[in-house]
């Protein structure tokens, strides 16, 4: 017998069944998340086998349900669906986590207030239950000084300040519940540097509920991401072009635009031209925009998807970033086509306030776009600008964002009953390795027995565990992290396959392929600038020798300026970077050419008191012209902080070819 969650998937697969429907769908029908929504997809998947029918799963598109028997299948779906009644209650974490989710909707976006015999009928579990659910969502609402009252007659309703209500919904529905399967705004944080994203999406929330739109959480992201994007447009002084899309002003949606601009203006003072009010409506109301667009091309909207995959499709060949599969990624290029084809019609283009950024950041994956979707047919006959390509590469570099997310090693933490020491240690660790880990929770030892390791990859413990009594890595840290359990943590993690990943991955972002960097360190790393001190060491002389060997290449004397602004640098703070690496550097270039200097002393350079027994120096110069961009050289050292073996093969090394293949070797 099926569950409510099983019943009602199949029935919106059957609805659905001559077009296929997304995971992110299904979690949006059923308020559950998209993780819980796979699950029980996999779950449908097998029931249906055995009843005349098959879930069909399509990379990039979704699930479609096909019926082999027909009368089989319709035998057992008439019968499960009268059987709603004896429904059986499946009470796993997942699930109470889902009916919070549900209560919450209920109460802050489709009425004031609910029953709680009401709840627990369309929920199929007992009032009991619900009563249990609704103690955790008052402890969720607490810190935001909301509160869940209940009135005979009325049932349970939140009160509270409305600004305080705005922040909970920001907060809960979509910073923290989407956070994997919608657009991260990490990315665009970084692009739209100076506008406040965080108080935009109050906003749209905001106005789509007092409109009673119901929008999807995806198309909330994208009018919050055009809406960014127009204010950084405004701000750098680009206009607004009129829009050649008829839109009636006493529509509902046009009508929310105007609010939502008034209201940006208002909390941020920016002035929008009217014609805004139609792109955010436009957004709005997707479906009957795109209808209208695609009258004009030689392609309906499947056989436009269709072009998108392939694109995909190649672009995952050549980088692996998986794209096709990124349901996210397809739906906001979907959605952006419309808009952007509209103005290659009416031979408009938009100015791109991004561009010169996204070409300096992303150069690769910037010139990837050109390369690979202007060859999309419905794109063509079209001259389309840099600027909207640079729009499009926005896209791709947030599924980048995600992609390395699902890369990051999934860790258990586990820690002693004290509440303050888990969250230092918890905060120590996000802060160390926030691109390299996803904290899954924060538990007890007590606790340990009851929690589920199938999808954890490290545990990090700061109480002692058996290490054999685990398939997973175990490491035990103090709660203070020290130098020692970082370098434990990056060596256990050089090893997990999704992080090697990132790192051979990252040049596509960057545009420094390894050939580049190869290049990079040829050229101004030096046989004579390298240095083997077998015994102990101060730092004065060491850097003194790479000084003078540096003059030597220069062939001028500069010894005496360099050495000046070493020590300039040196009392801002130290540049020991850890217990065995240092990497000085002048304040102002002092040398006509770049140079890196290399003193290698396994006994030890006593660099400062914190700093005792230094093996490994750095002495980075850039050159005057500034021309060489030394940072990117710098870049290279990060791994050795990261990997102790690493560092540990380079002070061994007793010669500069030895000590080259291994540099190299990394990159």
């Amino acid at each position: 017998m099926l569950n409510q969650k099983e019943l009602s998937i199949i029935k919106l697969l059957f609805a659905n069944r001559h077009s296929y429907t997304t995971s992110q769908e299904v979690a949006s029908n059923l308020y559950i998340s998209d993780r819980t929504a796979r699950k029980y997809l996999h779950l449908v998947g097998d029931i249906l086998e055995k009843n005349g029918a098959h879930l069909e799963a399509k990379q990039g598109q979704g699930y479609r349900l096909l019926i082999t028997e027909d009368q089989q299948f319709q035998q057992f779906y008439q019968q499960e669906a009268q059987d709603v009644s004896l429904v059986r209650d499946v009470t796993t974490i997942h699930e109470s986590e889902d009916r919070q989710y549900f209560i919450l909707h209920r109460l802050l976006f489709e009425q004031n207030e609910a029953r709680v015999d009401d709840l627990a009928s369309e929920l199929f579990v007992s009032r009991s239950t619900i009563s249990n659910d609704i103690v955790e969502i008052k402890k969720m609402l607490k810190s935001y000084k909301l509160e869940v009252k209940s009135k005979s007659g009325v049932g349970i309703y939140i009160v509270g300040d409305e600004q305080n209500k705005r922040h909970f919904v920001m907060s809960y529905f979509f910073m923290n519940h989407l956070h994997d399967n919608l657009y991260t705004f990490s990315m665009y944080a970084d692009l739209l540097k100076g506008i406040s994203i965080e108080e935009i999406v109050i906003i749209v929330l905001d106005e789509c509920r007092e409109s009673r739109l119901k929008l999807s959480d995806f198309i909330i992201y994208n009018i919050v991401l055009h809406i960014g994007l127009a204010i950084k447009r405004l701000q750098t002084g680009f206009q607004i072009e009129q829009s050649h899309v008829t839109i009636s002003e006493k529509s509902k949606e046009y009508q929310t635009a105007l609010n939502i601009i008034q209201r940006i203006k208002t909390s941020m003072g920016i002035e929008f031209p009217k014609e805004e009010a139609t792109y955010i409506s436009m957004h709005l109301r997707n479906r009957l925009s795109t209808s209208k667009v695609l009258k004009k091309t030689d392609y309906n909207e499947s056989e436009i998807k269709n072009q998108l995959l392939i694109t995909l499709a190649s672009l995952d060949k050549k980088t692996g970033f998986q794209f096709e599969q990124d349901t996210s990624l397809i739906n906001g290029l979907m959605m952006h086509f419309t808009p952007l084809l509209l103005r290659l019609q009416n031979g408009t283009s938009i100015k791109n306030p991004l561009l010169d950024e996204i070409k300096q950041k992303y150069s690769q994956l910037f010139e990837m776009t050109i390369q690979y979707f202007s060859e999309m047919p419905v794109f063509e006959k079209y001259q389309v600008t840099e600027e909207e390509w640079a729009y499009v590469t926005i896209h791709l570099t947030a599924a980048v964002e995600r992609f390395f997310n699902d890369q990051k090693a999934r860790v258990l933490v586990i820690c002693a009953t004290g509440l303050g020491s888990s969250q230092m240690l918890k905060i120590r660790l996000e802060h160390e390795f926030s691109s390299k880990i996803v904290i899954d929770s924060v538990v007890g030892y007590y606790e340990l027995s009851n929690q589920k390791l199938d999808d954890i990859d490290l545990i990090i413990s700061s109480i002692a565990l058996p290490m054999d009594g685990y398939n997973i890595p175990v490491i035990h840290v103090s709660v203070f992290l020290g130098e020692g359990d970082i370098q434990r943590i990056n060596h256990e993690l050089s090893k997990h396959k999704g992080i090697q990943r990132v790192n051979s991955q990252t040049m596509l972002l960057t545009g420094e392929s390894k050939k580049q960097q190869i290049a990079l360190v040829d050229q101004y790393f030096a046989p004579e600038l390298f240095l083997y001190l077998p015994g102990k060491s101060v730092k004065e002389q060491v850097i003194k020798e790479l000084v003078a060997r540096v003059e030597k290449i220069e062939g001028s004397p500069l010894s005496e300026r360099l050495m000046k602004q070493l020590q300039l640098r040196d009392t801002y703070s130290s540049v020991a970077f850890s217990s065995s690496l240092a990497v000085p550097h002048p304040i102002e270039p002092v040398t006509q050419n770049a140079h890196v200097a290399v003193a290698i002393a396994p006994e030890g350079i006593f660099w400062d008191d914190e700093h005792p027994a230094v093996q490994l120096v750095f002495l980075s110069l850039p050159d005057k012209a500034r021309q060489v961009q030394i940072d990117k050289i710098n870049q290279m050292f990060v791994p050795i902080l990261e990997d102790k073996e690493f560092g540990d093969s380079l002070v061994a090394s007793q010669s500069f070819d030895e000590f080259m293949k291994k540099f190299v070797s990394y990159l």
